[in-house]
């Protein structure tokens, strides 16, 4: 029973870390991207998203039939739904990719020296710290398993 509340309390503690570093990553996006950019990057996020559903509503009965087939892997879905392409669909696709592909660069040609360096700094705070979550994991299952034990050894 006492193993069940602590592991609740790690798992309680955990999930309220995570969704601490979510609140924190989005307001470090706004403080380092300028309300332009950031308008920028939900455009080019409502893009991918329109292109999406332009493309899903193209697919035929069969097209759609092999994406919901459970029996093929992801990989086999994807080989299997390429294969049927029509030429059609493979100009939408090339079109949707040269279109995030520009919103991409026109993107990065407005980030600053500074924001780079902010932006670098961020992914190795947010690689440390998952890191930091994983080490911390790994130690509370080495108590567990210490307690488990000693609790064998009392028995």
């Amino acid at each position: 029973m006492r193993t069940i509340k602590i592991t609740a309390l790690f798992a309680a503690i955990l999930l309220g870390q995570v969704a601490f570093a979510q609140d924190e990553v989005s307001a470090g996006k706004q403080k380092i991207y300028t309300p332009a950019q950031l308008e920028m990057l939900k455009a080019q996020k409502e893009a991918v998203k329109e292109n999406r559903e332009e493309f899903k509503a193209s697919l035929s009965d069969e097209q759609r039939a092999i994406l919901e087939n459970k029996d093929l892997n992801r990989k086999e879905r994807r080989e299997s739904l390429r294969a049927t392409f029509t030429d059609g669909q493979k100009e939408l696709l090339s079109a949707n990719k040269g279109e995030i592909k520009a919103l991409k660069d026109q993107f990065r040609a407005t980030i600053t020296d500074e924001q780079k360096q902010a932006l670098k700094q961020r992914r190795k705070r947010m690689k440390n710290r998952t890191r930091n979550m994983k080490d911390n994991k790994e130690q509370f299952n080495e108590r567990k398993e210490n307690w488990k034990e000693r609790k064998k050894k009392n028995r």
